[in-house]
């Protein structure tokens, strides 16, 4: 193919996927939003929008929404203003918003100005509840990470595997007896 059937076929399909995404979740009865918010190299903030939804069947949708660049401030406004576009333009309503999970910035979750104090009057004034919202849990499990000291716990687990792979029939045996437990089930 000519580099220029390449280049049509490429926008045909970036073309295409919005409407897909649309056809997904346009329907969706319930949904939840994930907001990332990082600087790229080029000192341009993107942010990533993801739904998981639920349709009248109850089958999970999960996609990424929309993504937009900030350029200047990143306000718990401007990004709102992101979201907000891309809400309505999946004509997606307000008030079936169940969740919203962030980064846990200031812009993300301040308490007046921030997106989620944003996100939550406008799914208060759509007629929900408010929704529940989450910090993100690989920041808080990498936070853990750092403070807990896992030594205590994997010594006798390091223990108990070099004992059972020094041993040759102990090794024998305790597959063995790893695979009677896994016909038992």
């Amino acid at each position: 193919m000519s580099a220029n059937t390449v280049a049509r076929r490429v926008e045909n399909i970036a073309e295409n996927i919005p409407s897909q995404l649309f056809d997904k979740n346009g329907h969706v009865e319930w949904f939840c939003l994930a907001l990332d918010e990082s600087t790229d190299v080029s000192d341009t903030a993107q942010v990533l929008i993801y739904i998981r939804g639920v349709d009248k069947s109850y089958e999970v949708h999960e996609e990424l929404l929309d993504m937009y660049s900030i350029h200047g401030t990143t306000t718990g406004r401007d990004i709102f203003k992101g979201v907000k576009m891309a809400i309505n333009q999946k004509s997606l309503r307000w008030k079936n918003l169940k969740c919203i999970t962030t980064d846990g910035g200031k812009n993300m979750s301040g308490k007046n100005k921030g997106v989620v104090a944003l996100v939550s009057k406008a799914v208060e004034n759509d007629g929900g509840s408010k929704p529940l919202v989450l910090h993100c849990i690989i920041h808080q499990q990498s936070l853990c990470g750092k403070c807990l000291d896992m030594s205590e716990v994997l010594k006798p687990v390091i223990s108990t595997v070099n004992f059972i792979r020094f041993f040759g029939l102990n090794h024998r045996q305790f597959r063995q007896f790893i695979e009677e437990i896994g016909e038992n089930d």
